[in-house]
């Protein structure tokens, strides 16, 4: 039965043998036809290297083809390919199967770039084909910058819960003006008793895990004294140019949060737009009552916190935060004053069962022992003619031991909140709350896009109280408060 068996295994195979027809492989002599002529690879910085760019080549013959060679056409190019699965800059007889297709991807690494802010970096990707060649093109735009690289780190913690910090120190009294923008890996660190001044329309950018720390008595200064509106912004963002990343929360930010203001620092702040950090920015453990001082600034899609303050002492005017994946503002204990501020919540990017707003004057920790409760006094919260809205059923929380003061108050304030008023876990009836507006339509032009402006059936519109918009006569793009009537509510007062 085996002998039978094997003879029969034998046949079978020559039979097959005796089928196959030899495939007939022909050097490429007529035109490739490729995704795009021409690649052009986003704008990078020096020395850092772009995302990956795809380039798809057609072979609409009915044969097998063999490309004799595909190279760059710079021998020393900053371009790096990978040919149909093998990273080379040079690879030989390539066959590409009829009426299919390869890959090549394409990246850059633009090297150091001397003499100019700026410059185009260029290379062919060259198709040698029998008797004629052809080619795409490979396009970008590398700009100059100035790095801050780590030189120092400290541990936070022992064993396997420990953290490294890796950062660097600031020069002591130092301006960063718009020149050049500046690249930040690890922490840069505003030094005790020094002083950082960030001139307006600099841009600053931070590798992944990387931020900007204000140490004890450090102080930080943003475009001080710069009138309101985008046009000489400060803008905090990562350091991925390409226009994917543009609004993609979570790429910087490291432990202590993207720009952190430690205890007994001081931060003064306008026109900042800080955007996609993992927690955007942070305040701890204030000594001073103007701990933070910030105007006519957006905090924007970060993929937890925008503002976490821990007993902290901040002073807001025309603030946007928005677009997070946990809470736009988280205040635990200590001083706030928040007018013609914008809390709005629209993330999309995942489920979300945190509010916009948080106030509370305890934090539960889980220890060994058990629960372990730490209690702050909230001694004032104050929201003036603000918005606080979102897509969760309710956008504002509130969390009170007995045991620490809590104090708020609400005045003239757009709340997004349970329709259930038994669900909503506090009473507006209370004399905290004053004038409040629930589950209005606010109507913003384009939340998905970041623009909280009032649209023309915005029921924000004309809301607010004279006093804070007195305190505050310009919104946030410098636009004159009280136009034809009362306040708008939120930062942006609706000009029609």
């Amino acid at each position: 039965m085996y002998k039978k068996l094997l003879f029969f295994g034998f046949l079978l195979a020559l039979s097959i043998g005796a089928c196959r027809k030899e495939d007939n492989i022909i050097i490429a002599s007529s035109e490739l036809r490729f995704s795009t002529d021409t690649i052009f690879l986003d704008t990078v910085f020096e020395t850092i290297g772009s995302s990956t760019y795809e380039l798809k080549v057609y072979n609409d013959s009915k044969d097998n083809i063999s490309i004799p060679n595909i190279r760059l056409a710079d021998p020393n190019s900053p371009y790096r390919l990978n040919i149909n699965g093998t990273a080379t800059n040079n690879a030989t007889n390539v066959e590409i199967l009829p009426e299919d297709s390869i890959y090549i991807f394409v990246e850059v690494n633009a090297g150091e770039i001397n003499n100019s802010p700026e410059m185009v970096v260029s290379d062919q990707i060259l198709f040698e084909l029998n008797g004629k060649s052809q080619n795409v093109e490979l396009v970008t735009l590398a700009k100059q910058a100035i790095f801050h690289f780590p030189t120092n780190f400290i541990v936070l913690g022992e064993g396997a819960n420990s953290i490294v910090i890796p950062y660097s120190i600031i020069n002591c009294n130092s301006t960063w003006d718009a020149t050049l923008p500046h690249v930040v890996y690890g922490y840069a660190v505003v030094d005790s008793g020094c002083t950082l001044t960030i001139d307006e329309g600099t841009d600053v950018h931070f590798h992944e895990n990387s931020g900007l720390w204000v140490f004890d008595e450090g102080q930080l200064r943003i475009a001080p004294g710069a009138n309101p509106g985008q046009g000489d912004s400060v803008t905090f963002s990562s350091d991925r140019l390409e226009p994917f990343y543009e609004n993609v929360p979570g790429q910087w930010g490291g432990v202590l949060g993207g720009l952190y203001i430690g205890q007994a620092a001081k931060a003064e702040i306008n026109n900042l737009v800080l955007k996609n950090a993992v927690n955007g920015l942070r305040t701890d453990s204030a000594v001073y009552s103007d701990q933070l001082v910030i105007r006519n600034s957006y905090i924007l899609n970060s993929s937890r916190t925008g503002l976490y303050a821990g007993y902290s002492s901040i002073d807001a005017q025309n603030l946007v935060i928005a677009n997070q994946g946990l809470y736009g503002l988280y205040a635990f204990g200590g001083n706030y004053s928040f007018r013609h501020c914008s809390f709005v919540n629209y993330w999309t990017q995942g489920t979300r069962q945190d509010p916009s707003v948080f106030l509370t004057n305890f934090v539960d920790f889980q220890t060994e022992n058990g629960v372990l409760r730490v209690s702050r006094d909230l001694e004032s919260a104050y929201f003036g003619n603000c918005i606080i809205d979102g897509n969760n059923r309710q956008e504002l929380a509130l969390a009170d031991d007995e045991v620490a003061l809590f104090n708020y108050n609400f005045n003239h304030v757009a709340l997004k909140l349970d329709p259930d008023e038994e669900d909503r876990g506090f009473d507006v009836n209370d004399a905290r709350f004053s004038q409040i507006f629930i589950n209005r339509n606010n109507a913003f032009v384009s939340p998905g896009t970041n623009y909280f402006q009032l649209d023309t059936a915005s029921q924000a519109v004309d809301q607010g109280n004279t006093t804070d918009g007195f305190l505050v006569p310009t919104d946030i793009l410098g636009k004159i408060r009280n136009f034809n009537g009362l306040p708008d509510l939120g930062a942006y007062e609706r000009q029609f």
